[in-house]
């Protein structure tokens, strides 16, 4: 499954389950969604490597959506926020800068 298959059927997903995927990271990486108690983050079995929790990328995608009005990222559009924040640690904004606070 590619990462963008993955994240457009993240509604089917578990909050505990973590996703990993091959690098470089784009939306055509082979990925997964495993459960990872231990919270390894080092490569699986087929070598993909730990990209973020379920949970986390939901609020990725929660946030992207807050900060366009509402609307709904396409699929390749919620790989590019996922991988943003994956390698960033930080929230892609439309602009590119977050937005200041009142």
């Amino acid at each position: 499954m590619t990462l963008e298959e993955l994240v457009s059927r993240l509604a089917e997903a578990d909050d505990g389950l973590t996703v990993f995927a091959a690098e470089p990271w784009t939306a055509q990486s082979d990925a997964t969604a495993v459960p990872n108690p231990g919270g390894s983050s080092r490569p699986d079995a087929e070598g993909r490597t730990y990209l973020l929790e379920v949970f986390l990328i939901r609020d990725v995608l929660e946030t992207w959506r807050a900060h366009r009005g509402g609307a709904v990222p396409s699929p390749r559009e919620a790989c590019e926020a996922v991988i943003h924040y994956a390698e960033h640690d930080a929230y892609q904004y439309p602009d590119g800068e977050p937005p200041l606070s009142p």
